[in-house]
């Protein structure tokens, strides 16, 4: 199963960055009902899936109504991240005609339903190139604030590019370290080529500590430093606990860490 900060937030700092992805979505396009938004990724593993479900879970949290669809037919992860088994799902409305109202699952969280897909092996990418998903859109849409779609890598499958053309924008997940410029710029060449409407770029899986991670580390220690703000449910400083290492070397290496985050935040007396 995967992790849902927003069911339970144990760990502040990736919570706020979600938080700030949510309020940043919102600027760039203030569309108040039946807004779309396409999640995809260049490779498989860089995140997307987590960042489409936490991006889903943070708006219900706001009050807004919420449609989770997983899009990603060959490799279905949405129902996993909330801890839930499916009998049918978005594979059945394409291929059997099923009635997609029938097949959403109401409520999963406050605000938040999701339309599950279960596991197809052959001929995905026609299902979408047919106009069926564009009906599907436009026959739920206007019962949400915010449709979030779930769907393949580029690398895997053309999906995200197909379905790019019904939806009002695009993110792109980045793995930090994980994909490489020419993959990149190739999933950017092929929304481009599709018209897609691209809002932006999230960069997910960088190190909190900030170290070997060039200028995304700043932005990581930020939180860190501003720890004391944030409280607990009954209204009391939450900080965390810093287990140091054993071991000469290992605790050498990393008082050499603490004193370079220190440098280079200008924290070096931690007032910030």
């Amino acid at each position: 199963m995967r992790k849902i900060f927003f069911i339970n937030e144990d760990n502040v700092e990736v919570t706020e960055a979600l938080r700030t992805l949510r309020t940043n979505l919102s600027f760039v396009d203030e569309k108040e009902k039946g807004r779309t938004i396409l999640f995809s990724s260049s490779i498989p593993a860089e995140g997307k899936s987590f960042v489409a479900a936490n991006y889903a879970a943070s708006v219900a949290i706001a009050h807004k109504k919420v449609l989770l669809i997983d899009c990603d037919i060959r490799r279905p992860r949405a129902h996993k991240s909330f801890g839930i088994k499916i009998e049918k799902g978005l594979e059945s409305v394409l291929t059997d005609g099923a009635d997609v109202r029938e097949v959403i699952i109401k409520d999963i969280m406050p605000n938040l339903d999701i339309l599950p897909t279960k596991h197809m092996r052959n001929n995905v990418t026609e299902l979408f190139v047919r106009d069926k998903m564009k009906k599907i859109l436009d026959q739920i849409k206007d019962n949400y604030d915010v449709v979030v779609l779930d769907t393949p890598p580029v690398a895997v499958a053309s999906d995200a590019v197909i379905l790019s053309k019904h939806v009002d924008g695009v993110v792109i997940v980045i793995g930090y370290d994980q994909v490489a410029k020419r993959e990149l710029e190739f999933t950017k060449e092929m929304f481009d080529n599709a018209g897609a409407n691209i809002y932006g770029f999230v960069v997910n899986g960088v190190d909190k500590s900030g170290l070997s991670y060039g200028n995304y580390g700043y932005y990581n220690n930020y939180y860190t430093y501003y720890e004391d703000y944030y409280m607990d449910d009954n209204n009391n400083k939450v900080r965390k606990k810093i287990k140091k290492p054993k071991g000469k070397i290992k605790r050498f290496i990393y008082d050499i860490k603490s004193a370079y985050i220190k440098h280079f935040s200008g924290d070096v007396r931690k007032r910030r």
